[in-house]
Parts: structure tokens; C-alpha cells; sequence
């Protein structure tokens, strides 16, 4: 359940930024040095974008964005470095984070 609430989160995030006027170039995108949940341009800048989603109730475990941590920043950093080198593309580059929570209902069987 748990991969399945984070595609959603990563799904929802697509589609805000498809409605804010970004081009998603690539999702998922995966090297052996690490891996990018969304890849997208605008007004001429790549965003390499990790997506946390977190349930309510996980509260104890911090905001979503924690969890990228050094180590997982290096691991984007360097995805996004093949990145560029496989699309031999120059451009000015942002890593960001999307956090999304999820507001799951309960069963009131």
C-alpha cells in the first residue's frame, strides 16, 4: 500500500505541474547512481523533482522532505548529471521537493 499511495503522490504532482505550464520530460528516470521521480522544464530551467508523500498520522516521522538527506541528494545529484550528459543538454538545473500528504479515510463498518 505503501508504493502504491507514493505513485499516487507522484501522479498528483505531474499533474499540478502539467497545470502550472511545466513539460514533464521523463518520470522515474533511474541510473545505477540513483533515481529522479519527475523530471520537468520551464521558462528554460530543469527541475529535478523528488516526491515524498507521507499518510496523516506519520507526523513522528517528520515533515516529508526530511527524508532526502545527503545521501539521497548525491544519489539525485549525480541521476541528474547522466541526465544531462545522455540528452547533452546546458541549462540552468533546480532540485526541489514536492511533499504531499494523504488523508486516508476509515472504514466505518
Amino acid at each position: 500500500m505503501t508504493r502504491e499511495i507514493g505513485m499516487q503522490g507522484e501522479e498528483l504532482v505531474a499533474q499540478v505541474l502539467l497545470a502550472r505550464g511545466y513539460k514533464i520530460l521523463a518520470r522515474n528516470y533511474r541510473t545505477r547512481g540513483g533515481e529522479i521521480d519527475i523530471i520537468a522544464r520551464r521558462e528554460g530551467v530543469i527541475h529535478f523533482i523528488e516526491v515524498k508523500t507521507r499518510t496523516r498520522g506519520t507526523e513522528d516521522y517528520g515533515r516529508p522532505s526530511e527524508a532526502v538527506n545527503g545521501e539521497k541528494q548525491r544519489r539525485i545529484r549525480r541521476a541528474a548529471q547522466y541526465y544531462f550528459m545522455r540528452h547533452e543538454q546546458t541549462a540552468a538545473c533546480s532540485m526541489d521537493v514536492a511533499e504531499v500528504e494523504v488523508h486516508l479515510l476509515e472504514n466505518s463498518f
